[in-house]
This record gives structure tokens, C-alpha cells and sequence, in this order.
């Protein structure tokens, strides 16, 4: 690096070369005819002789004529020389000269040796000339690999610099630096160690560049890493987060202290509050794009500036930051405090979500969901039919929500709130079941299932071939999955897995809702799956279901336990594969007895099924959709989780069932007899309770009669793209409750939004096989009569409006054939609406009653029928899953007033 120059009589000003310049000067000597190689320098060269393309070049100090003469004495044949002098061309005379190559002095010109360091260019740009201590520090440390090619014939300051930087903080010098991973570069100790050990001035050189050419991110970075090797930049930086806050107040006294404290990790100056925001807003990009692949070198960040703010004199200002732990600590217990009050629990998780930890957890949101479910009035039912119902559609989603809340929270203050919502859950739940428990004889003969009445009345799982398979097995043939112990909590969690995977679900028309069939009692595997398999009650084993799916449709198959074994390298066994794929083989059943054997061993208190666990099922999916099967799912019975149990022991009693001969109905137990009951004339004993159990404590238990072991699920499902279904079933709309994804709290909705209404005197949505258009169709949807007031009479609201204008008719018409029914647009629009222009695409859906397979259709129609000239008026977020409504642009678009 160049430190300076010297004048003295006999000399000319002169500076210290490099290493690297010496080594180009030598280089180039090799290719020459010259001998020798005097180059103007100070004669200052303490690093030996040069070993370049494996010759020997050897280096002297010419700090005179007679020196640089003895050299030359001593100078081999095939020696070569480099001469490093001082001395005036007088000085050193013909006799040192006419040796020389050329025989001239040559002048150590550093900017003419960049270029050659970079494969590719040719020259240096202005930008980095101007620059001048830049040749020297890229010279002096140039890589043993050497630098990184560069891209332009004009080697620019950004590449150079970048390079240099890079290699200096002992990155690889290929490094595509930015501010942000300069912030996390530096976390590591050896970084900061490596930048420690730089020369001061050259460092005050990049730390500038850095500031000009990065941002002043990075040169925050560079500042604090040189002011002490134990501070993390990160850190600091995560501390001025929370000293000046994005949309803070009026700082308080010791935020104003503590401000001035950071100084001394800055350079000791002081921080403009622009510049802290800046810097502030790097850090949070800085602990995304860590992540979880960094989580080491983000959690010891983030631990540091904990302490660093404590340091400081502020330890409360961790618990105001949107990245540190105490900062979601303080939001959890402000969800805690809300739930408990049943009020302000939206706002409390939108808070929880705003914190970068917050984002990823699923227990608050599931909170906020159980709290919702708890704050909407609790509907009765007339009949066993609509209990099992119900449990499907809504008492299941709680209990799938319950199991993520179960072991939801790190913190007593925290869990002792969830635990509390939890009971109150329970405690509905509980009420449901007594209720169905008393119910249990209304289970309709199994001749009505073949009625069309599916999910209106209660059925029996003996139904489910009659009702189910029989009719889907006429296109080419059923795929039978029955998981042994499925819940309809597990089914929910199931379906819409399933549905990733390119198959459509489909439900009964006349409910338009998941089919729930009542398990045969007791709720136990011997009893009611070969009541399934048999379409009759009855208790058995494995041979007597293969022997009865094969009575009931000549040609079927069954699968069990190990038979469902592949060979190695195979996901399913070929016996089962070949069964699949045969066309003459009407049903195939298989077994999978993945949830079952879990609940008995395992803890499965908190467990999120999916396809991954039930192995083959995702193997027997594809089969059956390459070979155009349908697909049934479905269960033998369901099951409940130990969840704090308690036990009342019964002599000779099962877990959840006991014979009626054993004692009198206690509480919480119910007595049950007749054709759906295996067991003695007198009948059993089962416990409805879920807190209950007779035996010994295990991981899950069945055999009772809540809800959660007497609903058995069913889920059909067939290719997206195939045509048509069997009679009385049609695709299925969104199945998620209205709660799951749709808040209950909020201010009024706008004056102008009519309350969304749950039918709107139109026809059903069309099938899903009948979306696209034929000779005989008018629209995406069926048409029926325009819900709008025409002429956007007075009283109209803003949907009836927009419905009537001519800028809405002008849309229309340019959409040509592909356009929905206007009660469609008028359902998505009230919908959002109602809350405040955003929804979750499930309520939407729902609100459109359209079939879950057509959403994104009917979302892409609607975009190019409100979207007047590209304006997005509709769009979405949040990866498709928030339908977004700009209320404003739709005014102004469609010419309505305010």
C-alpha cells in the first residue's frame, strides 16, 4: 500500500511497491529478451526472491550504481533480475542501463497492472481511478486463486471493490455483497476478527465506498465490526430497532439515554434518526432472510442484543421490538389476557403476527379460532343426523384446532391461558356429545341408504357400501381406503391434502356438505369395520371383510396390515398395485392401520396427520388416479386423545365400554341395545365423557360414544379433470366453517355493505365438470335472474349499484362468453364488503357457493370483470389465500358515488 514518498540528493521521488507489482514486473521480464529489469522504486524489498512459473527471478535494492553493478557480476547465465532504485538515470549511468530492458528506468504505473488482474477487462473505469489508493490495496492483496473475472471490458468499482472487501472479511471474493449480508457476514467472529486486522486507513477507504456504493447499512456494519470484535453488527442493529421504533411515540427518557449510549458502537457518533431507521429496517430483512436455515447465528444475534439493550440501561425496550423474544412474549400474554376477557382477540393476533416469530407459530391462530367458534351462539339440533353432521362440519375443525392448542405455548402465563380456553372448549364439546349419546338409536335402517337421502338422515357405517361405493363404483370401479381410527378431526386435516395432489372432492347434493356415518356400537375395530365391510352389524376379523367386499361386489379385493408390505425400492406391494390397475376388479379395498395402532402408542395429543404418515395412501392416491378410480376415505370409528383422563375402574371393563351387567349407568356413561349394539341383549355401557376412561391410561382410546369415536368420515374423491359423478353427488364447495378463517370482531361493517346472507334465491352452482363452455351454455356459472336494482334506483346499495352501471354492462359484454352470474359478483362483493375489503378465499368461496375446484376460476373471471383498465380492484394476497377488495377504485371505476 502506498504510505508515502521520499526526496534526497542522488534521487527521485519514489514509492514502496507491492509484492503483487513486483511479481507482474517479473513476469513479464521472463517473456523478454532482457536479462534485466530496473524498475523505479524505493529499494525496499524484505520478501526474497521471486519463484514466478517455477523460475527463480531474483530481486535487490539498487540503492547504488556500484550495488546494482555487483549484482550484475554475480547474475548467472540464465538469471534473471529485478533492480528496485531510487537513484537518478545520471546516477546509475550506461553501465547499469545497458543492461536493462530497453535500457530504461521502468515506471512502477500500479493502474496499468489492475486490469491484468481481472480476467476480462481491459481497462479501469473512471469511477474507480478516481479512487487512487485503490490500485495499491488491490495489488497487495490480491487472492492465490486470484481475483473474480470481471463482466465489463471496464473493470467497475462495484466489482472491484466487492472483491476486495469480500476477500478481506475472508468471504469467497465471487461474493455478490449487499448491506443486508454484510449485517449477517459480520455476526461470525472470524469476520470481524479478519476486519479487525486490516490496515486503519484502508478500512476508513472501503467503510466509505461501502456507504456510497451499499447503502448505509453496510457501512454501519463495517463501523461497528471495527469498533469491538464482540459485538455482533446484527445486534446493535436489532437494538436501534427497537431505540427508534418504524411508527414510534414520544421516546421516553430512557429510550433518549439509551440513544445516545449506542453511540460509543458507532464509530462514537452520533445517529441521525434516519439513519437508525435504515439501519433498523436491514435488521428485520436481516432475520428473515437468516431464517431457520441460520437459526445458530440468528438466535446468538438476537440473545446479544437482549443484552446489549439491557447494557444500554433499557432492558424494557425488548419487550417494544418486533424481532426479539420478549417482544413476542409480551404480545402471547396480551392474546392470553383476551381470550380470557372473550374480547379484543383479533387485534391481540395481529399483534402476535407482526412480530417475526409470531408469523410462524400456529397455536395463537388457533386460539383466536376456538375463541371465535366459542363466541358464535351454540345452534341446537333436531336428531342423531344433524349431531353427526355438525360434528363433521364444525365440532371436528375445533377438535383439529384443540390438538395444535394442547402443547401451544413455551411460557406458564401463556399456556395457563390456552389452558383455559381449552376447558371452555371442552366444555361445549362435552354438552354436544351428552346430547348425541342420548341419540344413539336413531341410526336409520340400512335399506334407506340407497334413498338418496345421504347426510339427511342418520346412517349406519353398514351403509357406506350401499350408499357410498355402490354408486361410484359404475364409472371404473372404487378405490376403498379405510383408516382405521380416522377421526372426522383427522379428516379435515386429510381432504384438503388430498386435494393438492390434482383430485376434486365431491359430496351429496342434498346436503352439499362431507358425508358423517354412525360407527357401530361398541365404537371398536372388530365390530365396526366388519360392519362396514358386511354391510350388516356384526363383530369379525380381517378373512370375514375380504370375504364380504367380495359378496357385496363380485371381483373385489381386499388389503390388510402386511399385505400392503413393498419390496424394497417399491411403494406399494405389487399384489396391491396390480388390484389398482385392473379394470375388472370393481372395488379395491385396503386397510391402513396407521392411526389406530398410533393412539395406543404413541402421544398423538398434538399430532398433525398428513399423507407423509399414512403411508402408502399417497402411493395408492396416484395409483387410483392413473387408473381413474374414485376414492373413498373413510373410517371404521373415531377416536379421542388422552388429554388429562381420569380413570373409574370397572371390573372386566374395556377402555370406553363396559356390559351393562357390570353396574348402573353412572355420569357421563350411556346404556345402549338393539341391532347396532354387539353385545349381550341387555347391551353395554359406553362413556360419552372424553375425560373418562375405564382401563389403563394409552395414547388415545375408542369404543365410547362421543362424538369424536362414534363420526365416521367420509371423503370421496376423483381426478379433477374427469367428467361427471355418480348420481346424487355433486363437487363439493368450500368445507371450512366460517370461523376458521373469518373474524368476529371489528367495527361495523361500512353502512353500504349488505350482511352477507346464506342462500340467495339463485340456482346451485354448476357441477365442475360443467364449467367450461359448450354450444348450449351462456356463462362460467348458471344464469339466473340479475340480483341488482336496475337503473341503481334509490335505495340501491353499492353492490346493486355497480351491478347497474353501464361501466359494469361494458365489462360484461367485453368478456364475451367467459363471465359469471351477476349473484356471483354480488355475493364476493357484499362478502368483502362486510369485512372492510378483505376475506380469506374460503369465505368467499362460501359466500359464492361455488365448488372449491372453481375458485381460482371464478377469482381470475371476476379480476377481468372489476378490474376496469388493469386497475386492481380485486386482487389477492398472502399467496393467493387473501381476496383483496380496493372499495375506493371500485367507486371510482364503476362511477359510483359516495
Amino acid at each position: 500500500m502506498e504510505v508515502g514518498v521520499t526526496v534526497t540528493a542522488g534521487t527521485v521521488r519514489t514509492v514502496v511497491v507491492s509484492p503483487a507489482m513486483v511479481r507482474q514486473k517479473a513476469a513479464a521480464l521472463l517473456k523478454a529478451e532482457a536479462q534485466v529489469l530496473v524498475l523505479r522504486a524505493r529499494p525496499e524489498w524484505p520478501h526474497g526472491d521471486l519463484v514466478v512459473d517455477g523460475r527463480t527471478v531474483r530481486i535487490v535494492e539498487g540503492i547504488s550504481q556500484l550495488a546494482i553493478l555487483d549484482a550484475y557480476e554475480n547474475l548467472g547465465e540464465h538469471d534473471k533480475l529485478v533492480v528496485l532504485t531510487d537513484r537518478t538515470r545520471e546516477d546509475l549511468g550506461e553501465s547499469v542501463l545497458v543492461r536493462a530492458h530497453r535500457q530504461q528506468v521502468d515506471q512502477p504505473d500500479e493502474w496499468a497492472a489492475v486490469p491484468g488482474l481481472f480476467v476480462g477487462a481491459h481497462e479501469v473505469s473512471s469511477e474507480l481511478r478516481r479512487r487512487k489508493w485503490v490500485a495499491t490495496a488491490l495489488l497487495d492483496h490480491e487472492p492465490t486463486a486470484g481475483w473474480p473475472a470481471s463482466a465489463e471490458p471496464a473493470l467497475t468499482a462495484q466489482h472491484a471493490l466487492g472483491s476486495l472487501l469480500a476477500h478481506l472479511l475472508r468471504l469467497d471474493p465471487a461474493t455478490d455483497l449487499d448491506s443486508v449480508l454484510l449485517l449477517t457476514g459480520l455476526g461470525r467472529r472470524e469476520v470481524r476478527a479478519a476486519w479487525a486486522e486490516i490496515d486503519e486507513v484502508l478500512r476508513g477507504h472501503l467503510i466509505d465506498w461501502a456507504g456510497d456504493d451499499l447503502g448505509v447499512g453496510a457501512a454501519f456494519a463495517l463501523q461497528v465490526a471495527q469498533r469491538t470484535e464482540h459485538v455482533a453488527p446484527l445486534s446493535v442493529a436489532l437494538a436501534m430497532d427497537v431505540l427508534w421504533p418504524e411508527n414510534g411515540g414520544d421516546p421516553s427518557a430512557e429510550q433518549l439515554a439509551a440513544r445516545v449510549r449506542v453511540e460509543r458502537y458507532v464509530d462514537g457518533r452520533t445517529v441521525a434518526e434516519t439513519q437508525a431507521k435504515a439501519v433498523a429496517r436491514l435488521a428485520r430483512t436481516a432475520m428473515l432472510r437468516l431464517g431457520t436455515d441460520n437459526a445458530p447465528e440468528a438466535a446468538g444475534a438476537l440473545r446479544q442484543a437482549e443484552v446489549l439493550l439491557s447494557d444500554l440501561g433499557w432492558p424494557e425496550g425488548a419487550r417494544e421490538s418486533t424481532v426479539l423474544r420478549p417482544g413476542l412474549q409480551v404480545r402471547l400474554e396480551a392474546l392470553g389476557t383476551a381470550l380470557d376477557a372473550g374480547t379484543g382477540f383479533e387485534e391481540a393476533l395481529t399483534r402476535v403476527r407482526e412480530h417475526r416469530d409470531g408469523r410462524d407459530l400456529d397455536a395463537p391462530e388457533m386460539a383466536v379460532r376456538l375463541a371465535r367458534w366459542l363466541a358464535a351462539p351454540e345452534a341446537s339440533t333436531a336428531n342423531l343426523a344433524e349431531d353427526l353432521g355438525r360434528q363433521m362440519d364444525d365440532g371436528a375443525w375445533a377438535d383439529a384446532a384443540l390438538g395444535v392448542l394442547w402443547t401451544g405455548a413455551d411460557e406458564p402465563v401463556v399456556g395457563a391461558a390456552y389452558r383455559r380456553l381449552i376447558e371452555r372448549v371442552r366444555g361445549r364439546r362435552r354438552a354436544r356429545d351428552e346430547i348425541a349419546g342420548g341419540r344413539l338409536g336413531e341410526v336409520a335402517p340400512v335399506e334407506v341408504a340407497s334413498s338418496g337421502v345421504l347426510g339427511s338422515v342418520a346412517l349406519g357405517v353398514e351403509g357406506l357400501l350401499r350408499g357410498v361405493v355402490g354408486p361410484w363404483k359404475g364409472g371404473r370401479g372404487v378405490l376403498l381406503v379405510v383408516l382405521d381410527g380416522m377421526s372426522a378431526a383427522i379428516a379435515t386435516q386429510l381432504a384438503g391434502e388430498v386435494a393438492r395432489i390434482g383430485m376434486a372432492e365431491w359430496v351429496p347434493s342434498s346436503t352439499r356438505r362431507r358425508l358423517a356415518l354412525a360407527a357401530a356400537l361398541p365404537s371398536l375395530t372388530e365390530v365396526s369395520r366388519t360392519t362396514l365391510f358386511s354391510g350388516a352389524v356384526r363383530s369379525g376379523d380381517a378373512a370375514i371383510e375380504k370375504s364380504a367386499l367380495a359378496a357385496a361386489f363380485p371381483g373385489s379385493v381386499a388389503f390388510h396390515k402386511g399385505e400392503l408390505r413393498a419390496e424394497g425400492g417399491l411403494a406399494l406391494a405389487a399384489p396391491v398395485a396390480q388390484a389398482v390397475t385392473d379394470p375388472k376388479v370393481p372395488v379395491v379395498g385396503v386397510v391402513i392401520n396407521a392411526i389406530d395402532d398410533a393412539a395406543h402408542k404413541n402421544d398423538t395429543s398434538s399430532t398433525t396427520w398428513d399423507l407423509r404418515q399414512l403411508a402408502p395412501l399417497r402411493a395408492l392416491l396416484e395409483a387410483a388416479w392413473q387408473a381413474g378410480r374414485a376414492v373413498v376415505i373413510t373410517s371404521d370409528h373415531g377416536h379421542v386423545v388422552e388429554r388429562g383422563t381420569t380413570a373409574r375402574p370397572e371390573g372386566g371393563a374395556d377402555s370406553r365400554w363396559r356390559l351393562a351387567t357390570s353396574g348402573p349407568v353412572g355420569d357421563g356413561e350411556v346404556q345402549v341395545s338393539g341391532p347396532r349394539v354387539v353385545g349381550p341383549d341387555d347391551g353395554v355401557v359406553l362413556l360419552w365423557r372424553d375425560d373418562l376412561r375405564y382401563g389403563r391410561t394409552h395414547a388415545g382410546y375408542h369404543g365410547g360414544a362421543s362424538l369424536a369415536e362414534i363420526t365416521v368420515p367420509v371423503l370421496v374423491f376423483q381426478d379433477v379433470n374427469t367428467s361427471g359423478g355418480a348420481k346424487g353427488w355433486e363437487p363439493a364447495p368450500v368445507q371450512t366453517p366460517g370461523w376458521w378463517t373469518t373474524p368476529v370482531e371489528g367495527p361495523a361493517a361500512p353502512a353500504d355493505a349488505t350482511p352477507v346472507k346464506g342462500q340467495r334465491g339463485r340456482k346451485k352452482s354448476a357441477r365442475a365438470t360443467d364449467l367450461f363452455f359448450s354450444d348450449n351454455q351462456d356463462a362460467l356459472f348458471d344464469i339466473a335472474e340479475p340480483t341488482h336494482a336496475p337503473g341503481g334506483k334509490p335505495g340501491a346499495d353499492l353492490v346493486d349499484q355497480i351491478l347497474a352501471s353501464e361501466t359494469y354492462a361494458e365489462q360484461r359484454e367485453g368478456a364475451g362468453r367467459f363471465v359469471v352470474d351477476d349473484s356471483v359478483t354480488a355475493a364476493v362483493l357484499r362478502v368483502l364488503l362486510a369485512h372492510h375489503g378483505r376475506a380469506h378465499r374460503d369465505a368467499v368461496a362460501a359466500a359464492a357457493e361455488v365448488a372449491a375446484t372453481t375458485v381460482d376460476q371464478m377469482l381470475s373471471v371476476l379480476k377481468r370483470l372489476l378490474n376496469v383498465d388493469g386497475y386492481s380492484v380485486l386482487s389477492t394476497e398472502d399467496g393467493g389465500e387473501t381476496v383483496r377488495l380496493d372499495v375506493a377504485m371500485l367507486r371510482e371505476q364503476f362511477g359510483v358515488e359516495q
